[in-house]
């Protein structure tokens, strides 16, 4: 018997149009009730769960920033944090100014993006960026700057590349100039930045040894590159229909699609 869900967000658990079918909604309820955690792993931050996620009585844990992060929502805190030193997050942010691309770096949750002064987002961003997690950016005129004023390692960045830019050939002038540093793509305008070795496949097995559950118990979905090595992790493999080729080579099944109600549809088999 599984006893994690590790499901990836967007593209996996969420429709196109960033919904969750009550149906989904129903099964995991029902799974949860079972004694299975359900463990959304993202890329976003333990601020920019939607409300139709963290609302729901039965989750408690998020694997955020690509394996960066993982929060408890009960307690209200870090269980497990792996962060880019502050030092190094600011020679990267010197760097991507010689890259085609709009930067953004991730603090303890909040995103300080490329902006103006009265912290307006450029547009851009605005118009690239998952709206639903516009909320939790703030713009700034040069984001080194106002990062940092923090003072604080920074848990990732999100960089969009711009209209036309080379993206493969900006994250290989990342990875070339940051050897420490893991570079990764969740989708066609974003490149994701964490500390190297962090990923959502580490993140899951730290957090398996946490809650003293082995890995073997614990089924992943997902759909992206990103994914893999949650993929690769767990006791089982499931991407979806709509997900990348690549990511489909280390899938054990491969679901309907994340507008076909894919994850839904496995529960009902695997429980």
């Amino acid at each position: 018997m599984y006893r994690i869900l590790a499901c990836d967000l967007d593209g996996t658990l969420f429709r196109d149009d960033k919904t969750i079918s009550e149906q989904t909604i129903k099964q995991l309820k029902r799974i949860s009730d079972m004694g299975v955690i359900i463990l959304p792993s993202t890329g976003r931050t333990h601020k920019e769960l939607p409300t139709l996620l963290k609302d729901l009585p039965f989750l408690r844990y998020a694997l955020c920033c690509n394996g960066g992060s993982v929060y408890d929502y009960l307690e209200n805190r870090y269980i497990y944090e792996e962060t880019i030193p502050y030092d190094t997050a600011l020679e990267v942010l010197d760097f991507v100014k010689t890259l085609p691309v709009y930067e953004t770096v991730v603090v303890n949750g909040e995103r300080i993006v490329k902006g103006d002064r009265n912290h307006e987002i450029c547009d851009y961003i605005r118009h690239v960026a998952v709206k639903g997690i516009l909320f939790n950016m703030e713009g700034a005129a040069d984001v080194k700057e106002a990062f940092a004023l923090r003072h604080q390692d920074a848990q990732k960045f999100l960089l969009y590349p711009a209209e036309g830019a080379d993206k493969e050939k900006a994250m290989n002038d990342l990875r070339s100039a940051f050897p420490q540093l893991e570079v990764s793509s969740s989708g066609p305008m974003f490149i994701e930045v964490n500390i190297k070795g962090v990923d959502k496949g580490k993140a899951l097995k730290d957090f398996c040894r946490l809650l003293q559950i082995p890995i073997e118990e614990c089924i992943a979905f997902g759909d992206a590159e990103n994914d893999i090595s949650m993929l690769k992790a767990a006791g089982k493999a499931i991407v979806m229909e709509n997900g990348t080729s690549e990511t489909k080579k280390y899938a054990d099944i491969i679901c309907p699609s994340n507008n076909d109600d894919g994850i839904r549809k496995m529960i009902e088999v695997l429980w």
